[in-house]
């Protein structure tokens, strides 16, 4: 890894490399531990340039790895950008699904786009935005909706569209129409992908809690879209990609047969609650201890309560650290329902539940007298099977509703 401290701005006044990887190594130090389970797949590449380590599903993994091969500078080659874009996109997809992702995205949506360059360094560019779709994210986020014949569905499909919004920009403020041509083909082939995901799921009966997580993570993505294109400076070129996937939950609701539409009804109506960033957690650091703590999509959370209260090598103390975390986080977060079902899952799991007095005693004043909270214990009493059937209810109803 990049070694030495560095400044801010240390690359041409973007983050500095070392930097960079030194937060994704803070949000993710499983990847760089060698306790990761995936850590044998990762294949010996090898290229005197960074970029070159990309092409490969575990891709992302290899540039993190070879990131010393990108050094700090004031005034960065075109050579240098376009390895430091592919430094940005290692970075941003491995941290993104965890509690503290990295900060780049006008880099690798913009910025780094519209810079002048040989023509050679923008073919790598749109090579390696066109090669995201073979990284496999599996290992890194616990965010994905997987659809059989359609592979998985998650956030990370939000940022690839966005790398990809970026780079038919780019390619037509370029002049190069073939290439923004095929760049726009792959755009409209992952929203025909994820539309088709969610008719099969909508289709089919007792799927709909994959349904509900699949509407979350579509209707981000659109969000994603939109913010890569709908921006102040690129509008020259971007007048005919919005009008084709603009506002795709909001509006022409007709586009890709509506599935985005439906899916941004589910969401507004089910799931808004759930859109927040996650702040209670991130401050968490026992949660980036393993990636089996990897957040799912909530509400859903009662599994994941149980995975923390059954993590290898915690005791009290550490149970009654995340116990108050997500007891907190209820109190800070209005109208999310996900840190309720969390500690139902977690009560389940541990010896003696939420009353046990071993947990009690590790567990901050602040949750302690949380737990009092009569609305609180009435979320808690709701079992999972009927906290679930109910959202499955509603968005069934909801989906008969809007055909």
């Amino acid at each position: 890894m990049v070694q030495g401290k560095e400044g801010r701005g240390a690359f041409g006044g973007f983050i500095g490399p070392g930097t960079l990887v030194e937060e994704v190594r803070n949000a993710a130090p499983w990847l760089f531990d060698g306790t990761h389970p995936d850590q044998g797949r990762v294949p010996r590449t090898s290229g005197e340039r960074l970029h070159q380590h990309a092409f490969h599903p575990l891709g992302w993994w290899s540039v993190l790895r070879h990131a010393d091969l990108l050094s700090p500078c004031e005034a960065p080659t075109p050579e240098n950008r376009t390895d430091y874009f592919a430094l940005c996109l290692a970075a941003h997809f491995a941290s993104v699904a965890s509690y503290v992702p990295t900060d780049v995205d006008a880099k690798i949506r913009h910025a780094l786009w519209f810079e002048p360059m040989p023509e050679s360094e923008r073919d790598i560019m749109l090579e390696l935005t066109l090669a995201l779709s073979a990284w496999d994210i599996t290992g890194i986020s616990a965010r994905c909706v997987h659809v059989e014949g359609l592979g998985p569905v998650s956030g990370h499909d939000g940022e690839r569209l966005s790398v990809l919004c970026g780079a038919l920009l780019g390619m037509k403020a370029a002049g190069r129409a073939q290439d923004a041509a095929r760049v726009d083909a792959a755009i409209d082939a992952e929203l025909g992908r994820e539309a088709q995901a969610f008719r099969e799921l909508a289709a089919r009966a007792g799927r709909e809690i994959e349904l509900c997580n699949l509407a979350n993570a579509m209707t981000h993505n659109a969000g994603d879209i939109l913010q890569a294109l709908d921006r102040k400076g690129v509008r020259e070129w971007a007048e005919e990609p919005l009008q084709r996937y603009g506002a795709l939950a909001r509006e022409r609701l007709e586009r890709y047969s509506g599935a985005f539409g439906q899916a941004a009804a589910i969401y507004r109506e089910l799931l808004a609650g759930e859109g927040h960033r996650h702040y209670p957690l991130r401050e968490q650091k026992l949660l980036r201890a393993s990636p089996r703590l990897l957040l799912p999509l909530g509400p859903f959370l009662d599994g994941w309560g149980e995975t923390l209260a059954r993590h290898p090598g915690w005791r009290a103390l550490e149970h009654g650290a995340i116990a108050s975390t997500l007891i907190e986080g209820c109190r800070r977060v209005a109208g999310q329902e996900g840190y309720y079902r969390a500690l139902v899952g977690f009560a389940k799991a541990l010896p003696g539940g939420l009353e046990s007095r071993e947990l009690e005693q590790h567990l901050s004043g602040a949750a302690k007298k949380l737990l009092k909270d009569t609305e609180l214990k009435k979320k808690l009493a709701v079992r999972r099977e009927s906290f679930e059937s109910s959202y499955a209810k509603r968005a069934r109803a909801l989906l008969g509703g809007l055909r």
